[in-house]
């Protein structure tokens, strides 16, 4: 295994080599977007601010939920694998030097990108039509890339995120279908706007509390 990640590492270090600087700025941009699923989460919602797209947001916001406990809180801190520039005398920390020091913290498998990016990607190809939603597929296909050109994960932590991802991608997806039986649930995915709904929640408290003092 260790010889396969190392191979993918070498490809990705004899690319950079070759086209200087031309990759960098924009993987770099592309994975600072994964960090903490931050830009995820912020795109997630957005989509559930409109109704058109509120179903797509909420997958994918509850498929990123699924993937931090997932990730983050278990299979790392289980599995607990140093990161690649981890040991100093090791090729890979060399890859990583060369690639601009990228710094990361906490164990290598899964990654957290690879499982943020799936997560959101996969929730948003279940939803979607299928005739292109196999498209939103390259945005974990390209995170994935960049935590390997920075060799700050092994290919194996990435195609192991990767897993994660799909996996929380498809619970999100029956777990939000199963809560469209909750009556408050479907209020809130009809809602034109969210100030809708918010108007609403507030008329119905003003009606109950009307009918307390009454």
């Amino acid at each position: 295994m260790l010889e396969f990640d190392l191979t993918i590492a070498r490809f990705f270090a004899s690319l950079r080599e070759a086209a200087g600087v031309f990759f960098t700025p924009f993987f770099k941009t592309i994975t600072y977007f994964g960090t903490a699923g931050l830009g995820f989460i912020i795109t997630c919602i957005i989509l559930i601010l409109f109704k058109k797209t509120r179903k797509l947001g909420t997958v994918s916001l509850v498929a990123l939920f699924f993937g931090a406990i997932l990730t983050n809180l278990l299979l790392k801190n289980i599995v607990a694998r140093p990161r690649p520039f981890a040991d100093e005398t090791s090729e890979f920390y060399t890859i990583w030097k060369n690639a601009g020091c990228l710094w990361e913290s906490g164990y290598s498998f899964p990654s957290g990108h690879a499982t943020a990016s799936m997560a959101f990607s996969f929730g948003l190809f279940l939803v979607c039509n299928k005739k292109y939603s196999w498209s939103f597929l390259f945005i974990p296909l390209i995170m994935g890339i960049t935590r390997i050109y920075f060799c700050v994960h092994y290919t194996t932590d990435v195609i192991g995120g990767f897993c994660v991802g799909i996996l929380c991608g498809t619970l999100a997806f029956f777990a939000v279908k199963g809560l469209m039986c909750w009556k408050l649930f479907v209020k809130f995915m009809d809602a034109k706007g969210i100030t809708e709904l918010i108007q609403k929640k507030s008329s119905q408290t003003d009606t109950q509390n009307s009918e307390e003092e009454n």
